[in-house]
């Protein structure tokens, strides 16, 4: 039924107060101005009325009018007076808020979040005595951020601290939490945009469900990466329009504070648009894709992607040779692998050792190359002594070997090859029908001081007396003797993670967070819950990861106003669980404040006086 009814009828005693602020105006002097020659005339008289006249007849004043009328407020605002509010929740209700990364949508001013918060707010202001609430914040870990509790302030400080995180919302794991809490005349209410929400029709209990947000218009960096080529870098990047209209973005890459590209793409409704930046510096091992501007674009925290090329330390290679194209683009496309070209040892700049030495068509000694070098070998090139040739080239076999992993042999056509005569830790992986056509070492001699050679790979033929150059085999086998004769020392970490992702590092491991505040990992780094670059730093080696948001399912913020939540319609919700008619809605405190106003006319009146009643005195 409406009407008002009182939660608490003790506090009606504090009318009582009301007696002496009347016994104040019936015992105090009630005097009035009058101007007069001499107060001497007047002294007896006084003397007489202060003696005789101790209680006052009651006359009419203002300010003790205000007076019991603010009293009366008071005292009505503490016995919690409320009024049934029809279509409200009563009893326990269990929240389940949606706090995924769609919920940070601005479709609804600030945020879907902040509307959802609202709506918890409305929630706490309608309970009444005996109603009591749990909210559970819904994430990727979904969890109670209050008790059972019919406290309104500690149900208002925990929805203050709720944040919106940028995983997926668990809806099954927040159903089982939400279900423990609820007794058999519970309600589950479900605040939500209902987006990718569909496990909430697996509801057995009473619910009801609070739609949140208007737009589904979005558009999102869906892909970048940064890969090395034939002339250096490349940065990749895809832009998706999840919305459902046609849109224009103008996308920027930048290069640390550098912008390196920005074009505007249209991308229709539904589908993606991409595109690469070709030939930037080597030099440039991170990236930073943004969408800067957008017709609509309501989720903020996917326009932003970051792509770290492969975390590797750059090896040093020196290719001798007059002149050997095929070479220098199998080299040249290998990550991490700075080639630099010479016609012989002593023209090579610099004194410092390189990772690496490919000796092209007997163009270098061995009494020229440094100790516990690494070298792959094309030819003879004086390093082995020759004993013959042979030009039955047949392939035969291949034995296991990291050198030919993935290498196909059989179509290789070669013309001659040269007999070698090898030491004995050299082994050959490729057998040919008259000798040998690949080999393959590591000198267990050369750590001792003199000792030129370290790993070796040997290709007993020129290249240009074959078709290897021509084969698929050939950028693969280059590929894995490099990785083989110069192993990467760089950090094996990967190079994108989800936010909250822990990434595997040593021990000890320096990282520099997106704010340039440093930690130091023990037992993998979790502290990734910020999108950015993370740089790495384990010794004298230096790597970086990036963190992205990149999630198709959240960067989908359709809202779903019409999502079944619990038993379908066609299924009634038994009488006993049935969601209340009513709710208990508190007016205290508009009382409080129509008290406080009238203690405010008080004052000013006791202050300022009015002509009608002249200036009272307390």
């Amino acid at each position: 039924m409406v009407g008002i009814n009182i939660l608490n009828p003790l506090a009606f005693l504090f009318a009582v107060i009301a007696v002496p602020i009347l016994l104040l105006y019936l015992l105090r002097l009630q005097r009035r101005e009058q101007r007069v020659p001499s107060t001497m005339l007047w002294q007896e008289a006084l003397l007489d009325r202060e003696a005789n006249t101790l209680w006052q007849r009651l006359r009419p004043n203002l300010l003790l009018f205000l007076q019991l009328a603010t009293l009366a407020f008071l005292v009505f605002a503490l016995v919690r007076p409320y009024v049934n509010v029809a279509g409200g929740l009563t009893g326990r209700l269990v929240v389940l808020l949606d706090g995924s990364a769609s919920m940070r949508a601005t479709d609804v001013a600030p945020t879907r979040f902040d509307a959802a918060k609202a709506e918890v707010r409305n929630l706490i202001a309608t309970l009444g005595a005996a109603d009591e609430m749990m909210i559970i914040l819904v994430d990727g870990s979904p969890r109670a951020i209050s008790g059972i509790s019919s406290e309104r302030a500690e149900l208002n400080a925990a929805i203050d601290n709720a944040q919106p995180s940028l995983a997926s919302a668990n809806w099954g794991a927040a159903i089982s939490l939400g279900s423990a809490a609820a007794n058999e005349n519970a309600t589950i209410v479900v605040i939500s945009d209902g987006a990718q929400a569909e496990d909430l029709k697996l509801l057995n209990k009473a619910a009801r469900y609070i739609p949140i947000g208007t737009s589904a218009d979005n558009l999102s960096i869906s892909n970048v990466s940064l890969r090395r080529t034939l002339r250096g870098n490349a940065a990749f990047v895809r832009v998706t329009n999840t919305g459902l209209s046609d849109d224009e973005a103008l996308v920027s890459i930048h290069a640390g504070d550098q912008l390196v590209d920005a074009r505007t793409l249209k991308i229709p409704a539904g589908q993606s648009a991409a595109f690469t930046v070709n030939d930037l510096s080597i030099s440039v091992n991170n990236v930073r894709a943004s969408i800067d501007k957008a017709g609509h674009n309501a989720l903020p925290i996917d326009d932003v992607a970051y792509a770290v090329g492969a975390n590797a330390a750059l090896r040093r290679a020196l290719l001798i040779s007059r002149g050997n194209r095929f070479l220098e683009q199998a080299l040249g496309s290998l990550p991490n692998l700075q080639v630099s070209r010479a016609i012989s040892l002593s023209a090579a700049a610099g004194d410092k050792p390189y990772d690496l030495y490919v000796l092209d068509n007997n163009l270098a000694l061995p009494s020229e190359l440094p100790p516990r070098a690494n070298v792959l070998v094309i030819g003879a090139n004086d390093i082995f002594s020759v004993t013959g040739v042979f030009s039955n080239t047949g392939y035969v076999r291949t034995d296991q070997s990291p050198i030919v992993q993935n290498v196909s042999w059989r179509n290789v056509n070669i013309a001659a090859a040269y007999e070698l005569q090898t030491p004995s830790w050299m082994r050959p992986v490729i057998e040919g029908q008259g000798g040998s056509l690949l080999y393959f070492g590591v000198n267990p001699d050369a750590d001792a001081l003199g000792q030129t050679l370290g790993r070796v790979v040997v290709l007993p033929f020129e290249l240009r007396r074959s078709d290897l150059p021509l084969q698929l085999a050939f950028p693969i086998l280059v590929a894995n003797s490099v990785d083989w004769l110069a192993p990467n020392q760089g950090l094996n970490i990967p190079t994108s993670v989800k936010p909250g992702e822990v990434v595997a590092l040593p021990n000890g491991s320096i990282v520099t967070l997106p704010d340039g505040t440093t930690s130091v990992a023990e037992r993998g780094f979790a502290n990734t819950n910020v999108p950015g670059l993370y740089g790495v730093k384990v010794g004298d080696t230096i790597g970086a990861f990036a963190v992205n948001f990149i999630n198709s399912r959240e960067s989908d913020i359709t809202p779903n106003p019409m999502l079944q939540v619990g038993p379908p319609s066609s299924a009634p919700i038994p009488t006993a669980t049935k969601i209340p008619q009513f709710s208990q809605r508190e007016i205290w405190r508009w009382l409080a404040v129509l008290a406080l106003v009238l203690l405010l006319i008080e004052w000013w009146i006791y202050q300022r006086g009015l002509p009608r009643f002249g200036r009272a005195e307390k």
